[in-house]
């Protein structure tokens, strides 16, 4: 195993979880232990500004000629599947048949054929209990990575870099706090994707919607015309949403359901509401109101709260605006034999929001997929490479 390998798996086994229910930044304190871990490695990679500030965003800076150019990822891991005893496994010289991860969980090509693509190369899977984390540690491993060569090899010619580990992107606050002062970048990349041949220059709108309804609680035999069963009104809500527009079918754009938690007199549901387009998630926005009225009116003795709130917004206009980073990885991709593509990412990063700040920053690959779940992997053969994709862009 190479010494990239195992930093990014020094890395994933660092428990970063962000927990959207807490209100603090970072919003697990867990997360500034990998920020620890950082600032000392970039310290000893010659950084001597590194430092992580309150809130637990790491900076660091390195010297060169031109424009600053930022490189950022994420510290914190997705909330969907835990990120405690994370146990890398390497799969070697991957034949196409099932990868086992434990006596209940394995990878087949039947479920993720995109995953043809790594036959004959080498990954890095779950033991199927918990996420890898390469969203986003191989986006850390490959920036330090970086850091490491350049170290290694002082005469490399390249720009000034201006580096930023953030948290709680999975929950939509990486740039809470975010210091575009503090980064000190010309423009920037989010090293936070998957296919390695992509430049990510358009996302999602996003936004989150949180619901809480209230019922009317009495004995079931007493109930006619009286009990409001909050757990059955909130069905309904549910039901009277656009079915064609989740996951499993849409392709512009989407509500998804997060999670349910309450009881027959009181429940809250949260969702992420997404879409390409501006007008269309403003619609469903509507459309939500238009529920709660419609349920409002017909169950007067109930009470149904709606929150809406911004998370990010699509970074394509920014973006068009300053072309200069999207240049540099095209001719970067480019000189590495890699023909680019320019992709509409079904998310959001980080990038998003730091370009409607002013810092322009389209997202790159980092070689790893599935994620947000146990079936993660990271193809290290393209991890590699996009270790050199960066050093490309990087360079004088």
């Amino acid at each position: 195993m190479n010494k990239n390998i195992e930093r990014f798996i020094r890395y994933a086994k660092i428990d970063t979880q962000a927990d959207d229910t807490t209100g603090t930044t970072p919003s697990t304190e867990k997360q500034k232990n990998l920020g620890r871990l950082l600032v000392k490695e970039l310290l000893e990679l010659g950084l001597e500004d590194a430092y992580m500030d309150e809130y637990g965003i790491v900076y660091a800076h390195s010297d060169g000629e031109g424009d600053v150019i930022g490189l950022n990822a994420h510290m914190d891991t997705a909330l969907e599947v835990t990120d405690t005893g994370v146990n890398p496994q390497i799969v070697n010289n991957w034949d196409g048949n099932d990868i086992k991860l434990n006596d209940k969980y394995k990878i087949t090509l039947e479920q993720f054929p995109k995953m043809k693509a790594f036959i004959g190369k080498d990954l890095v899977v779950t033991d199927g209990n918990t996420l890898l984390g390469a969203d986003d540690k191989a986006g850390i491993a490959i920036i330090m990575a970086v850091l490491d060569y350049l170290k290694e090899h002082p005469d490399f010619k390249h720009h000034p870099l201006a580096i930023a580990f953030t948290v709680d992107e999975e929950i939509g606050e990486g740039p809470k706090h975010f210091s575009l002062e503090k980064m000190k970048a010309d423009y920037a990349f989010t090293i936070d994707g998957g296919d390695i041949n992509c430049i990510d220059c358009e996302n999602f709108n996003a936004q989150g919607l949180k619901v809480k309804i209230t019922g009317v609680a009495v004995h079931p035999g007493e109930g006619k015309n009286t009990l409001i069963n909050a757990l059955q009104l909130q069905a309904e809500f549910i039901s009277m949403l656009p079915q064609e527009e989740t996951p499993f079918y849409a392709d512009e754009g989407y509500w998804h359901l997060n999670n349910i938690s309450g009881s027959s007199e009181e429940v809250e549901f949260s969702a992420i509401l997404r879409n390409f387009s501006r007008e269309k998630l403003e619609a469903l926005d509507m459309r939500i109101y238009e529920i709660r009225d419609a349920l409002q009116s017909k169950y007067p003795k109930a009470k149904i709260e709606i929150e809406i709130f911004e998370q990010y917004e699509n970074m394509k206009a920014y973006v068009d605006k300053d072309p200069r980073p999207v240049k540099k990885a095209e001719a970067a991709l480019k000189a590495m034999g890699i023909e680019p593509v320019f992709d509409r990412i079904k998310g959001g990063t980080d990038g998003a929001t730091f370009s409607k700040m002013g810092l322009v920053t389209p997202n790159l690959g980092t070689g790893s997929g599935n994620h947000h779940g146990r079936f993660e992997y990271l193809c290290i053969q393209d991890f590699e490479k996009m270790i050199n994709i960066v050093l490309k862009i990087i360079e004088r």
